[in-house]
């Protein structure tokens, strides 16, 4: 399963008409897993930058919802591709690519 997390807005106070305007959506992408009854997790983190210039679809800061601020960055975020990365961090942590071993011998 995968989602979005959302950590933090950024807003800009006042500006003109506009109060508590979101600059700056800080995000976490979340993958969830089970494989042979065992439970992964992977993760990627950014934050996506919104302009003033669209006024137009202003939603007042009390008015948000998670799915408006998630549909914000599936709208400007490629998710397919850090939905990749989840994927490729997960199959590493299933079929590891490189493993550190206990040495096979006792050092002087």
């Amino acid at each position: 399963m995968k989602y979005w997390y959302i950590n933090q807005l950024d807003c800009v106070p006042q500006d003109g008409d506009l109060t508590d305007f979101v600059v700056n959506v800080h995000w976490s992408r979340n993958a969830t897993e089970v494989v042979n009854e065992k439970e992964y997790f992977a993760s990627v983190y950014g934050s996506q930058s919104f302009s003033k210039d669209d006024v137009a679809n202003f939603i007042p800061y009390e008015d948000l919802t998670y799915d408006i601020v998630c549909g914000w960055l599936d709208s400007t975020i490629d998710t397919e591709a850090l939905d990749l990365n989840l994927d490729a961090q997960i199959e590493n942590q299933v079929n590891p690519p490189i493993v550190v071993l206990p040495l096979p011998f006792v050092n002087p």
